[in-house]
């Protein structure tokens, strides 16, 4: 498969609606000069770990085809590692983002909507602060709320709104 091919499978999963394409990652530029990024979007878990281990790292890496299909191997290693050993989805992040960290890049997330929706990790939190913070900086009052209440869960009945936040989610 060649690079435009791949980096337009890629640019449809970005953008999509979180509600109907559940599992996703948030990719971000790690450069110091740029630092922008972007979630993307799949219709299953399998789907989503195919994306990372083949579309994304051969779309953005510029070495030699073995070399590049050397990283897609170890990749593919680590996915049927963590998943064999029940690592959490933090551990297989911080070992994406070894390989990631050569390309300037870093996964900040990876998982199901409902996981960025209620996940306590760190990102998650903070993400659904920064929703808050842009939905309702109409209201007077969120200079009154605490973190931990801009950082709470997502309520099913929000979730529509936050997916369409999400989508449209770009640095």
């Amino acid at each position: 498969m060649n690079a435009p091919v791949l980096l337009n499978s890629l640019e449809e999963a970005q953008g999509r609606n979180p509600l109907e394409f559940p599992f996703g990652f948030y990719l971000e530029d790690d450069h110091k000069d740029s630092a922008g990024g972007s979630f993307f979007w799949y219709k299953s878990l399998a789907e989503l770990q195919s994306a990372i281990q083949n579309d994304l790292i051969e779309a953005l890496s510029e070495g030699s085809s073995e070399d590049i299909q050397a990283v897609k191997k170890d990749i593919a290693a680590l996915i049927e590692q963590s998943v064999s050993s029940g690592d959490d989805v933090d551990s297989l992040l911080n070992s994406l983002n070894v390989f990631l960290a050569e390309i300037e890049l870093r996964l900040q997330f990876m998982g199901s909507f409902e996981d960025l929706c209620k996940s306590k990790n760190e990102w998650s939190r903070y993400f659904r602060e920064s929703y808050r913070e842009e939905c309702l900086e109409d209201i007077e009052d969120i200079e009154d709320m605490s973190s931990k209440k801009l950082q709470s869960s997502i309520k099913k009945t929000d979730q529509d709104d936050f997916a369409e936040f999400v989508a449209e989610y770009l640095i």
